[in-house]
């Protein structure tokens, strides 16, 4: 999935005419409850107004795919210093004041959703207020007046926590800034804190789980830690935040997240994995410097270069999680199996990335395109360089790290082609064939060497045998049934209610797959092998059956760089 983030520190500081230079904005949490009971979350927020004696003050809106933000904030009130008014839009407000006075403001933050966060409605980025919990990201629950950039001065405090309660933020540290403020998690209530001292890492979760806590938070220690260590980072303070969303059907899994600053915020049905939670994790992470880190993205059009902003953290996600032995040589070949059947049966694999810029939001296929191929091309480029003997990808990312960072002009894609060249390795041609023009791109048989080799094979093309896009699209009832495909001899017909699947995996036409489905009023489960029609020319890595001692030394080496 691709997550949003918020770059402060690429925002100008810039003030209205008139207003003197900011001084410090004073934010303090406040739980509100009754009867034990968690109601909403307060903010007091204490600032100085505009100098010519009006200041607008901004709600919360968009962000994060959520939209009227502002539904959550209620009770909004000038304690002091101002009288408040309307303004244009729900969004804002208007303050009137004394110039340059001392404004005291008060607001409270609810949650504007029934019951528990369920994994229908997806990640939740709205403000969570549960009995005995909240989940705040600082776009989603913060008002400020529109004079204060994201470099403005920030104090934020937490106070009256209930007996028994924990807190956790990634604002429990001096420097603030508006933009820290904005890109930030802030959780309270039955949350169990578990840290590693040695990475400053934080993990904040509630709820049953089938890892254990100290397990999951030592492998997410490993993962920032080594991402760390490739970039030449130091160790700060790091949190994870996972919270728990309701599942609207049994068997139903969800797992999503969002990078915030220096936190990460997880949202996870109960039985998610730790594997899957920790590799969106490596993956998400890594944009802590893949783009913004190695040039950015171009100011237009920023989904033309998402093939290396996209592709190349996927490329470096399976790198990391086998340098820090997160990942087994079997484990990582499984992830990139999934992706090489993914690639193979995508109805979107030729088209040009003028397609990709026009429709990633738009298209799931299209939306996957940057993904593969960005992966495909650095697993390409990886192997010659290491073919050519002494160098890897891994130098050239760090080579535009270094260019980057001495200011070097460029986008992160301009950049790389000119690291790339340093090294020897021209990349202007395969860019050109297989991004801008969109060619298929076919990995070598050696690309992993000694690992194994990259074998193609002919292979039944997966079809569940109906539409799931249309299906999930229509409140999961059955769409889109191929009359001529194995689902429909097994009795799967439009109007049926898809429950849930109990076998088979996405995306393999070998494995038989079961799905329960409500037919009028009965639940009937339907087994059949998962192919459509035709078959697809797909590319695998077998691995070596004596992938033992020196060789897996090899291997690991190769899969996890260095």
């Amino acid at each position: 999935m691709h997550s949003v983030r918020i770059a402060a520190a690429g925002l100008a500081a810039t003030f209205c005419m008139g207003q003197a230079a900011p001084e410090r904005l004073d934010y303090t949490l406040t739980p509100v409850l009754e009867r034990g009971v968690l109601r909403a979350v307060q903010y007091d927020l204490r600032f100085r107004g505009e100098a010519d004696g009006e200041t607008v003050l901004r709600l919360p809106d968009s962000w994060g795919g959520q939209d009227d933000l502002w539904r959550s904030i209620e009770g909004l009130t000038a304690i002091s210093g101002a009288a408040l008014r309307d303004g244009d839009g729900p969004a804002q407000r208007v303050l009137t004041h004394r110039p340059n006075a001392r404004i005291h403001l008060r607001y409270r933050v609810i949650q504007d959703f029934e019951g528990a966060p369920n994994a229908e409605q997806g990640n939740a980025y709205r403000p969570v207020v549960q009995a005995n919990y909240f989940h705040l990201i600082g776009e989603a629950s913060l008002a400020a007046p529109a004079g204060y950039d994201a470099a403005a001065p920030v104090r934020w405090r937490a106070r009256n926590m209930p007996r028994g309660w924990t807190l956790a933020s990634d604002l429990e540290h001096p420097g603030l800034t508006l933009g820290d403020l904005r890109s930030s998690i802030a959780v309270g209530g039955d949350f169990r804190i578990v840290r590693d001292d040695a990475s400053r890492v934080r993990v904040a979760l509630r709820g049953g789980w089938p890892f254990a806590d100290a397990e999951f938070s030592a492998s997410v220690a490993e993962i920032v830690s080594g991402q760390r260590r490739f970039f030449g980072d130091a160790a700060s303070p790091y949190l994870v935040t996972v919270i728990q969303l309701e599942a609207p059907q049994p068997g139903w899994r969800s797992i999503g997240g969002t990078g915030l600053g220096d936190a990460f915020a997880f949202f996870a049905t109960p039985n998610g994995e730790a594997q899957t939670i920790t590799r969106i994790l490596a993956h998400e992470g890594l944009h802590s410097w893949i783009p913004g880190r190695l040039g950015g993205m171009p100011p237009q059009d920023e989904a033309a270069d998402y093939w290396l902003s996209e592709g190349f953290t996927d490329f470096y996600t399976g790198r990391v999680l086998v340098r820090e032995g997160q990942w087994t040589p079997a484990e990582f070949a499984a992830d990139l199996n999934l992706m090489l059947r993914a690639y193979a049966e995508s109805p979107a694999r030729t088209e040009p990335n003028a397609r990709v810029v026009a429709d990633f939001w738009n298209n799931r296929a299209v939306q996957q395109l940057p993904y593969q191929r960005g992966r495909l091309l650095a697993t390409v480029w990886d192997a010659r360089l290491r073919a050519a003997g002494g160098r890897d990808l891994d130098d050239v990312i760090l080579d535009m790290r270094d260019r980057a960072a001495r200011g070097e002009s460029g986008v992160a894609a301009e950049l790389f082609q000119v690291s790339a060249q340093h090294f020897g390795l021209d990349v202007r041609e395969d860019i050109d064939a297989f991004v801008r023009r969109g060619a298929a791109i076919a990995l070598p048989e050696d690309a992993f060497a000694p690992c194994g080799s990259i074998v193609a094979e002919l292979t039944p093309a997966f079809h569940r045998g109906f539409d799931i896009e249309a299906t999930t699209a229509n409140n999961n009832i059955v769409t889109g049934v191929d009359t001529g495909l194995p689902a429909y001899a097994a009795g799967v017909r439009d109007g049926m209610v898809l429950i849930t699947r109990t076998a088979g995996e996405i995306g393999d036409a070998g494995q038989e797959i079961a799905y329960v489905m409500r037919d009028g009023e009965t639940e009937r489960t339907f087994r059949y092998m998962p192919r459509g029609h035709g078959a697809v020319a797909l590319q695998r890595l077998v691995l070596a059956d004596d992938l033992e001692g020196e060789r897996l030394a090899q291997c690991v080496a190769v899969l996890g760089g260095g």
